[in-house]
């Protein structure tokens, strides 16, 4: 029989996977307006936009959220906050949308009574509901926030498999660091310094041909 840890990982592993139903391979986060106008030319470059969105930008808040929606009942505020911090309307239908199917799922399969919120309050409510560890559901879900944006480059740049993986070993570290950090963030530590990853998102609004949503 699996552990207590074990069923939480191969839950948390559902979820985040590319196949769970929330639509997170038609989201690019503005990646392919920066690969597009040649920011992004090599795995060198996806890396230092990758990690300086995790430290700095909309990757660290979203875990903040996670980790706050998981300690409270209530995420009808946190909900409201996470809206306001979206720089673009592209940005803030990716994260309502993706919560929205995230919620309907959880109410389907595991009949949990989730309303619709953004999608890092919503993994942290869920998490909250089943009893899952607060760190694992942060790692999970920021772990699972780089694959796809790493996919996104694979395809686009084009960057090779390997290369994309080796990106991803490489920000492990960071993506420890920073599930350890946001444990004992507050909302007042909510912020972002990633302007240039904020304007991809308003560009790729205007993007004549896109494969992404936004």
């Amino acid at each position: 029989m699996p552990t207590a840890i074990e069923e939480q990982i191969i839950t948390l592993q559902q979820w985040m996977s590319p196949s769970f139903p929330i639509g997170a391979f038609a989201y690019s986060h503005g990646l392919e307006w920066a690969i597009e106008t040649g920011r992004i030319k090599n795995s060198d470059d996806l890396f230092n936009w990758m990690s300086d969105i995790l430290v700095f930008g909309s990757g660290r808040n979203d875990a903040i959220l996670v980790a706050l929606a998981h300690s409270t009942s209530n995420a009808h505020e946190l909900n409201h906050v996470a809206l306001s911090l979206c720089p673009s309307r592209e940005r803030r239908e990716e994260t309502q949308l993706q919560g929205t199917a995230f919620c309907a799922v959880l109410r389907d399969v595991w009949c949990h009574e989730l309303h619709d919120v953004v999608l890092p309050v919503a993994i942290g409510q869920a998490g909250r509901l089943c009893g899952f560890d607060v760190s694992l559901c942060v790692s999970s879900y920021l772990h699972a926030f780089c694959s796809n944006l790493i996919s996104v480059a694979v395809r686009l740049v084009p960057l090779g498999q390997t290369a994309g993986q080796k990106v991803l070993l490489a920000l492990a570290p960071l993506i420890s660091d920073q599930t350890e950090t946001v444990l004992t963030s507050t909302k007042d530590d909510l912020s972002s310094q990633t302007f240039f990853s904020d304007v991809a998102s308003m560009r790729h609004e205007t993007m004549h041909t896109r494969i992404f949503k936004t």
